[in-house]
């Protein structure tokens, strides 16, 4: 993560990269582009908390549901991080909405046989019907990044779509990397609990 004050919003910056997340109730944008990963900002309406998630399910889900599989318990442990250092700050999963970004169609968005986009898609959805947290937003898919900016005091998402990747090929590179390292460990998650 890398913190700016030099940015044309005037407002502290928080950068988040492909893995990371970061849960603020400061009066600050946390930032971040979606390429093929999965770009999650969670807002608590009554605590004016929010936060930001960018990463992978690295496999496909299997018919059966997310609870059942290997895969997604990475997904769902990435989701789990997100939301404890919200209710740390004092959050109720109760009061949480979401705002879903990325999963688009990049040229690395295939691995093998795995289209990382299809399933990182119906990961995400199935994963907020079961949280029952209302999904406010959501832009998925398509054949570009986005430049997103969150403001965690009201849940407001600024959205930049990228047609010059050119101009983000340091960001387009960590992401490769994040998702190469993720596809390698994808086995080495134990058993998640979700709770009520």
């Amino acid at each position: 993560m890398l913190r700016s004050q030099n940015n044309r919003t005037g407002k502290v910056l928080y950068l988040i990269y492909p893995g990371d997340h970061f849960v603020s109730n400061d009066d600050c944008y946390i930032g971040t582009i979606a390429g093929s990963c999965l770009v999650v900002c969670l807002f608590d309406y009554v605590k004016k908390i929010g936060g930001m998630i960018n990463f992978v399910v690295p496999g496909t889900a299997v018919t059966d549901g997310i609870l059942q599989d290997d895969i997604s318990r990475i997904g769902i442990l990435n989701m789990e991080y997100l939301m404890g250092d919200m209710v740390k700050l004092g959050c109720d999963r109760h009061h949480m909405k979401a705002k879903i970004f990325g999963a688009g169609y990049t040229e690395d968005s295939k691995y093998g046989n795995t289209s990382l986009p299809e399933n990182n898609i119906k990961f995400v959805k199935e994963y907020f019907s079961l949280e029952n947290i209302l999904i406010e937003k959501s832009d998925l898919g398509g054949n570009f990044r986005r430049k997103l900016y969150f403001s965690p005091r009201d849940g407001t998402v600024y959205r930049k779509i990228l047609q010059n990747n050119e101009d983000f090929s340091e960001f387009i590179k960590l992401e490769k990397e994040y998702v190469e390292d993720e596809f390698r460990n994808r086995n080495k998650v134990g058993k998640i609990v979700l709770f009520d």
